[in-house]
């Protein structure tokens, strides 16, 4: 026969540990009325979602982009050995999808002992080259695991992307990375973190992660990159696994192609100046005194929609909002952009460009 093992509480706990299982045992709390069987062992984790809305769908770990709106709910999932060859899932996600197969799951309280200790696993530098050294090479990104004490007592949390390692440029729109540890009496388990490499500089898809944007316009696409650093030269073929596609970050030019992407537009990656072939010219012009752009004959440059490009000599921004004159360009009108630091949103004057000639061109479709 069976001992019944006394009830233990899952508890939610923030640090920095390393991704491994260890034989180090750890003393757990302890809660009446527990049922799991003495020799039942946790003996996976695994790190979960879905989008907040989709609750019928199982969550799995495939990264998620969603509107901020409708948000990502994130489950922790304890994979137990109650038996030999007689394994279960404990997670309060309902049903999961690992490895391409569906499983339902019992409720984590009825879970043996554990300590989930919850991660973001983000970028500590916003500003990167990939020609640092002399030559392109991938620049190595580096990541660091932050602690978030506000999920303590937590066995699922509400996803947030907000850098803490960084500027919070997004004001919680943008890309985060997670990472679980779950302390169990047999050891330590985790998801992959920091220290799970891909060969091009970043971290390996397995690192979960979670995209919020602000909505599903080609500038809301953008907000995406929010908290991924900029990377000058950004590179990576094909396309699909460049390093804007794969939200690691993206120097100017990338970083407005990847919206278009993002819409369904097949445009290559590219450089600044390539792009004044991608897209329909509607003005140009100079800096007055009274800091309105105007053309050569002296007129106002008329502010076109948000989303048109606004390019200067080597650099690219998306216009996002006429805030100086109504209906002209000038230097305070907002642009969403990447340059020397993480992609945000401010006005042509902060960018340091305002000096420079502008040319306004809206993407032309199928280009």
């Amino acid at each position: 026969m069976h001992e019944l093992a006394r009830r233990f509480s899952v508890v939610v706990v923030i640090g920095t540990v390393c991704g491994v299982l260890s034989s180090t045992s750890a003393a757990l709390p302890t809660q009446a009325g527990a049922t799991p069987e003495s020799d039942a062992r946790v003996v996976g984790v695994h790190l979960v979602s879905r989008a907040r809305d989709a609750s019928q769908a199982p969550a799995d770990a495939a990264p998620k982009r969603e509107r901020a709106d409708a948000g990502v709910m994130l489950y922790a999932v304890l994979e137990v050995e109650e038996a030999p060859r007689v394994r279960r899932f404990y997670s309060d996600a309902g049903r999961i999808r690992l490895n391409g197969r569906v499983h339902a799951t019992l409720p984590m309280e009825r879970a043996p002992a554990a300590e989930l200790r919850w991660y973001k696993v983000e970028p500590t530098s916003e500003n990167l080259s990939n020609t640092a050294t002399g030559s392109f090479r991938f620049e190595v990104i580096p990541y660091a695991e932050t602690l978030v004490t506000a999920w303590t007592g937590r066995t699922s949390v509400a996803a947030d992307v907000r850098p803490t390692r960084t500027p919070d440029r997004g004001q919680g729109l943008g890309t985060m990375r997670y990472k679980l540890v779950a302390m169990t009496a047999s050891g330590r388990l985790a998801t992959p973190g920091a220290d799970a490499r891909a060969g091009r500089g970043g971290l390996h898809e397995q690192v979960h992660r979670v995209s919020l944007r602000r909505d599903d316009s080609y500038l809301g696409m953008l907000t995406e990159l929010f908290g991924q650093p900029y990377i000058w030269a950004s590179g990576g073929q094909p396309d699909a696994r460049h390093q804007a596609e794969l939200m690691e970050g993206a120097d100017c030019a990338d970083f407005v192609v990847y919206g278009m992407r993002r819409l369904g537009h097949r445009i290559p990656y590219t450089w600044s100046e390539d792009l004044r072939t991608r897209g329909r010219r509607l003005g140009a012009g100079t800096l007055r005194e009274d800091g309105v752009y105007v053309d050569a004959a002296g007129k106002p440059v008329p502010f076109p929609r948000p989303g048109d490009l606004v390019m200067f000599p080597r650099h690219v921004g998306a216009l996002s909002q006429d805030r100086g004159v109504p209906g002209v360009l000038d230097r305070d009108d907002l642009m969403m952009h990447t340059l020397f630091a993480s992609p945000h949103e401010e006005s042509i004057a902060a960018s340091g460009y305002s000096g420079t000639a502008v040319e306004i061109r809206r993407w032309t479709p199928g280009r």
